[in-house]
């Protein structure tokens, strides 16, 4: 045996202390999951019986800090359900896993609004009729309710412009500090 045999066997045997090691954070961050999200899930589960409605994965989810859109909620209702139209908890988990672990559904929220309103304007102001026209028709259109809600949270100057910049700030510190 020579010395480059030597030191393939130890770059192998180094290879899979590595790959030992990153099973057993893996396992800890699946467990860490398990727990945090099992958490969440209970508060959604109002009959104790493991099972949540579809209705309430998004809340699960939300809770949870992830940020799926209306579609991928679908979908993951779709994948988890059972006959019952109810998904259980170990149902959900691994999808859970799975899209933290692929970096799915991060919750980008301030940039993903600030690029948003920089595409419609140059500057701090939007006008309020053109936001509620591109927040009531593009995308996930919101519905009156949230429109409603959504006015009742922003100042609106006497001359119809709403400073986004405010808000986003106001509401991610709002939301950042309930968590």
């Amino acid at each position: 045996m020579d010395l480059s045999d030597d030191e393939d066997l130890l770059m192998i045997e180094e290879e899979e202390e590595d790959e030992s090691q990153k099973e057993e954070v893996d396992s800890v961050i699946v467990e860490d999951i398990r727990r945090r999200l099992f958490d969440v899930f209970k508060m959604f589960d109002e009959d104790c019986d493991g099972l949540i409605e579809t209705d309430d994965v998004g809340h699960v989810l939300r809770s949870f800090g992830l940020n799926p859109s209306q579609t991928e909620l679908q979908l993951v209702s779709e994948q988890t359900a059972k006959k019952s139209g109810r998904v259980s908890f170990e149902d959900l988990l691994p999808r859970v896993v799975s899209a933290i672990q692929n970096e799915e559904w991060k919750d980008d929220t301030p940039k993903q609004i600030h690029a948003a309103f920089q595409v419609i304007t140059s500057n701090n102001y939007v006008q309020k009729d053109t936001l509620l026209q591109l927040l009531t028709s593009i995308g996930e259109p919101l519905t009156p309710q949230e429109v409603k809600q959504f006015l009742n949270h922003v100042s609106i100057r006497a001359n119809g412009d709403i400073d986004w910049v405010a808000y986003v700030k106001d509401t991610c510190e709002m939301i950042a500090s309930r968590d």
